[in-house]
């Protein structure tokens, strides 16, 4: 999900603390952690940050759940769960009819986040909104995997930068004309900004069955759901974009996992290169969980020693606070990558590329010297 400043002008007018103190005691309620205390605080903003940050439906999982103080907001939370329900349905629908798909072309895979996600943390598909599918493949698989979708009537979405999309994104979107979800279709799982995990190929090969609808469809092991989820956290603070929803993936992926799960897990970021993704991510769930039951164990040290719990807080949940003292994108990036000179100097370079073919390619569609296709997917 892509912020535009106009999303935040809502919060923007407010003082946040108490209500981002609510909110996490809300959270850590969800989590067993704590009881949710109302205190003096505007229902309505509390509401606005939860729905920014994907967390609107933590804040009363079931309606007896709502303090009476902030009956303000239960109409609207009941319309993200009515909401929820009926565009999580039509992805859970998409993702069993994409793993047959694939299934059938022999095409090794992987759906991750999303309802089948939701099921496996919090034990129901309709926790947060969501309207696509992520489906990982190989990239030698990925020209083929897009003509399956597109023989089952999907078509490409933005099609005239689908090789920003492609190249340097990792990814390309499909939606069918008619509408529905999107299916991102994936063989990278970071942007360029921060470091992707080294072999894609690990991950599909760990990939575990989850029974659906008579379909055993093929989701990420859970290490690989706990580095999926730190990718996210990673990439909103970089992208400067509330990621509390990334936060709970992530506790909950952590403490979901068995004994052993839990001791390979650092081999596991350590061989994808992801072990300062994951230790950030996690510092950055300490820090939203401050206060409350703490992580059971440690995944190494904080890569940016310099943000303590409070800040890095701000920065992950309330990121259009004024006055924040935001870190260098070169700062993440070097602590991201090892302090390795070559690592740090390779990623950069892919992120500067990126930037500038987005900007050439958006250069030519205003000169119109490349055309949007008609009729294509909305």
């Amino acid at each position: 999900m892509t912020f535009t400043s106009q999303q935040f002008a809502t919060v923007r007018q407010h003082d946040c603390r108490a209500e981002t103190e609510a909110l996490r005691a809300a959270l850590a309620r969800v989590f067993g952690d704590g009881t949710c205390r109302p205190t003096d605080l505007k229902p309505q903003v509390l509401f606005e940050i939860a729905r920014l940050n994907k967390v609107g439906l933590f804040l009363a999982p079931r309606p007896t759940d709502l303090p009476p103080a902030w009956a303000a907001i239960a109409p609207r939370i009941e319309t993200m769960r009515l909401q929820s329900a009926a565009r999580n349905g039509h992805s859970l629908r998409a993702s069993v009819e994409i793993a047959r798909l694939m299934r059938l072309a022999g095409i090794a895979h992987v759906q991750f986040k999303g309802p089948l996600q939701q099921i496996a943390l919090y034990g129901g598909p309709c926790w947060k909104p969501t309207g696509d599918v992520d489906l990982l493949v190989a990239e030698a698989d990925l020209a083929v995997a897009g003509a399956v979708l597109r023989g089952a009537g999907y078509e490409p979405v933005e099609a005239e930068l689908a090789g920003w999309w492609t190249v340097h994104l990792g990814e390309q979107h499909f939606r069918r004309p008619e509408g529905g979800p999107v299916i991102d279709l994936h063989h990278r799982l970071q942007q360029p900004g921060a470091p992707r995990p080294r072999r894609t190929g690990d991950i599909l090969a760990r990939a575990t069955p989850m029974p659906f609808e008579d379909e055993a469809i093929p989701v990420i092991a859970p290490p690989d759901r706990c580095l999926v989820a730190a990718i996210g956290v990673v990439k909103a603070l970089v992208a400067h974009e509330p990621c509390a929803g990334h936060l709970c993936d992530l506790r909950a992926s952590l403490d979901r996992l068995t004994r052993e799960e839990a001791e390979a897990l650092p081999g596991i970021a350590a061989e994808q290169g992801l072990s300062e993704t994951l230790a950030l991510a996690s510092h950055g769930v300490d820090a939203l969980f401050e206060g409350f039951a703490p992580r059971p164990y440690a995944l190494g040290p904080n890569p940016l020693p310099g943000l303590d719990a409070a800040q890095l807080r701000r920065l992950l949940v309330t990121p259009w606070e004024a006055g924040l003292d935001w870190p260098r994108r070169s700062r993440i990036l070097w602590a991201l990558s090892g302090r390795r000179p070559l690592r740090f100097l390779r990623e950069a370079a892919a992120a500067k590329s990126s930037e500038l073919y987005r900007h050439w390619l958006e250069a030519l569609l205003r000169l119109g010297l490349i055309a949007r296709p008609q009729g294509k997917a909305a």
